[in-house]
């Protein structure tokens, strides 16, 4: 089974955004970059309530007088998922002007077969055998054949004439890596 397309940043970005949603440890991280500057500001928040009410010994005017320094916690937690993919876009912008990258954008041809994949482009082929791809994932609009922990060969949905193609093929290559994996 083959695919042809060409892949763009819109398709690295999705990578990429997909792989920070999906790997444990840049999962573990980007909770921890959420929540943990809005709990030391909760908690500085609170400390500073606590030694405001202290000299006046009213606590809910003292909490609505302070509350314009509490309402930055929603606002941070609600701010922060935007900021985050946009600085993700930015780093992979950055990263990808950095060199002039022709094996990885341009025309590629993806192969699957039940020996493994093939990634073929005017620069260059790359052939791996489905016992050494990680894993296969699917996401709404790509197909990511994992060849090791970071990288992956995307195959856009935009590749096949209809759904049923490019859903046929995803299960194609899950069920020739399973054969080799089980």
């Amino acid at each position: 089974m083959t695919a042809e397309y060409e892949i763009s940043k819109d398709d690295l970005n999705a990578f990429n955004l997909y792989h920070h949603r999906h790997s444990p440890t840049a999962r573990r991280q980007y909770l921890r970059s959420w929540f943990v500057p809005a709990f030391i500001w909760l908690l500085v928040c609170t400390g500073i309530w606590y030694l405001a009410d202290r000299e006046r010994g009213t606590p809910l005017r003292t909490f609505f007088d302070l509350l314009p320094l509490f309402s930055g916690v929603p606002f941070y937690l609600l701010y922060f998922p935007w900021a985050y993919r946009r600085k993700l876009r930015r780093i992979v912008d950055g990263m990808v002007g950095e060199g002039q990258n022709r094996g990885l954008f341009g025309r590629h041809r993806v192969t699957i077969s039940s020996d493994g994949v093939t990634d073929s482009s005017e620069h260059g082929q790359t052939s791996t055998a489905w016992r050494a791809v990680e894993r296969v994932a699917a996401a709404d609009e790509h197909a990511y054949i994992y060849i090791n922990a970071l990288v992956a060969i995307i195959v856009p949905r935009r590749a096949f004439a209809g759904p049923s193609e490019f859903d046929e093929f995803v299960r194609t290559a899950r069920r020739h890596h399973e054969k080799v994996v089980a």
